[in-house]
């Protein structure tokens, strides 16, 4: 074999295979050579390497080449003092700084840094892993740790439920464990001392889950906090070890940024227990003043609501702000829903006066349409028997606005001395019903007939016309074929 032949950018790469793979002696005595020289050469042995990898089909799973992947890996990981990152290996003396994929175009011999983390993980040599695993537990080199924080990100953020991930008994929505216990790239990314790192960019929330792992709490302020807050009641949402939660917890009660707060408190108006529980704790209130009366209803805080809406206006000052975050559903249901449960007598007095004052102003264009969509949202949970909401179309005396929808409400919310002079013998209801039964649930006005001692108003099934085969197609009376002509056959 002559070397003086082997010129340009396949020297390099036949050298080492020469070396690598036939154990030629003059031909290691070369590359070690080169590498040495640094510059170009050392280049060349490098990029070398990589086109072996690529060759051997490196991580490209059931076509990968194993013989041939485990010599050029395992001369990446002979020591090289010259290397200015942990380990001291060749691997670490020439890889770029940031774990950017090769460019387009013709292959150059550009590393494939992430193919890396995915050896110390499946490899199918398990002592050459275990080196890979090892190397990635303690190295400091920056395309290294990206390409960890790469692999790292789709892992925390939230998926379906990873099956025989959490212990048994629980769910967890996040790929960081198996059976409880930290998997084998959770356990590379607690060892290595280099994560986490502050973000590169405040959007980059996924990672935010690293900082709480390595019990990082300081790092936190640099993500994002809106976002922030919603990912860490997320986290409290799923199975992950007790220490994490209760940083995640801790975390919520010590945030000072304004959106970040906002979004605890609206999670809290939204029903989550824990963003109750923080807001509760910290003592965070809602950006706008208008929220706060019905905030502080939602999360139980009796004493400060008395105070901040000591006239029973907690649904009309909610109508007064300008775009709504939370719809107008939500916050008429979860009114509902607190109202099922034991409030002091007052509390109750002034929500209920508030449902029943919800008929428009005149004066106030943006009130009148949040007091509309909440008058549609009451009649709609009327209509289904929601007992405070029956009560409160009642009293208040609201109407759809569709005609032929007033006597169904007027029957189920039992106003039968209207109903009576509307449609004294129900055929009229019975019209409506037998038209628009796709709206209704017959079971409700069942109900409300057996309890008010009247006829069931709901119209019986029209009779099926009488089968024949020219108003009904059978399985042999189908067209033989489609299209006519077009696509003769039969099925």
């Amino acid at each position: 074999m002559r070397f003086r032949r082997w010129r340009g950018q396949e020297r390099g790469q036949d050298v080492l295979a020469a070396a690598l793979y036939e154990r030629n002696s003059r031909a290691r005595e070369r590359i070690d050579r080169w590498w040495a020289a640094g510059g170009d050469e050392r280049d060349e042995v490098w990029r070398g390497a990589w086109f072996l990898l690529t060759a051997a089909n490196f991580r490209f799973g059931n076509h990968e080449r194993p013989e041939l992947v485990v010599p050029v890996l395992e001369f990446l990981l002979e020591d090289d003092p010259t290397s200015p990152y942990r380990p001291r290996v060749r691997l670490t003396a020439c890889l770029p700084q940031t774990a950017a994929d090769p460019p387009t175009g013709v292959y150059m011999g550009d590393p494939e840094v992430p193919r890396l983390v995915e050896a110390a993980l499946r490899f199918p040599d398990p002592a050459l892993r275990q080196r890979l695993a090892d190397l990635l537990s303690v190295t400091d080199q920056p395309s290294l740790l990206d390409a960890l924080e790469t692999d790292f990100r789709p892992r925390a953020r939230l998926g379906p439920t990873y099956i025989g991930a959490a212990p048994p008994g629980h769910e967890t929505r996040c790929g960081l464990w198996l059976g409880g216990e930290p998997n084998a790239f959770l356990k590379i990314v607690c060892a290595n001392p280099n994560l986490p790192r502050s973000p590169a960019q405040p959007g980059d929330i996924d990672l935010s889950l690293l900082a709480l792992l390595k019990d990082r709490p300081d790092l936190l302020a640099a993500f994002e906090q809106g976002a922030l807050a919603v990912r860490l009641l997320e986290y409290l949402g799923t199975w992950m070890p007790e220490q994490v939660h209760d940083r995640c917890r801790h975390a919520l009660r010590d945030l000072s940024a304004r959106e970040a707060v906002t979004a605890v408190c609206e999670q809290a108006i939204l029903g989550d227990a824990e963003a109750i529980a923080a807001a509760r704790d910290a003592g965070y209130r809602p950006d706008s003043p208008a929220w706060t009366p019905v905030f502080l209803l939602l999360t139980r805080e009796f004493a400060a609501y008395r105070e901040a809406d000591p006239n029973g206006r907690v649904l009309q000052l909610t109508c007064s702000v300008d775009g709504l975050r939370i719809g107008a559903d939500v916050i008429i249901d979860r009114i509902l829903a607190i109202l099922d449960t034991e409030l002091p007598d007052d509390v109750a007095a002034a929500v209920r006066r508030s449902l029943r004052d919800l008929g428009p102003l005149g004066d106030s264009p943006v009130e009148d349409f949040g007091r509309w969509g909440m008058r549609r949202v009451i009649l709609a949970r009327a209509i289904v028997l929601e007992p405070e909401a029956v009560a409160a179309v009642a009293d208040a005396g609201y109407l759809p606005e569709d005609d032929q929808e007033l006597l169904p409400l007027l029957f189920l919310t039992e106003q039968f001395e209207r109903f009576d002079r509307e449609d004294p013998t129900g055929t009229r209801l019975r019209a409506v019903l037998a038209e628009k039964r796709y709206r209704y649930e017959h079971e409700h006005f069942r109900i409300v007939a057996e309890r008010a001692g009247r006829p069931d108003p709901w119209p019986p099934k029209q009779p099926s016309p009488p089968g024949d085969r020219t108003s009904t197609r059978h399985a042999t009376t189908w067209p033989s074929s489609f299209g006519g002509d077009t696509y003769g056959g039969h099925f």
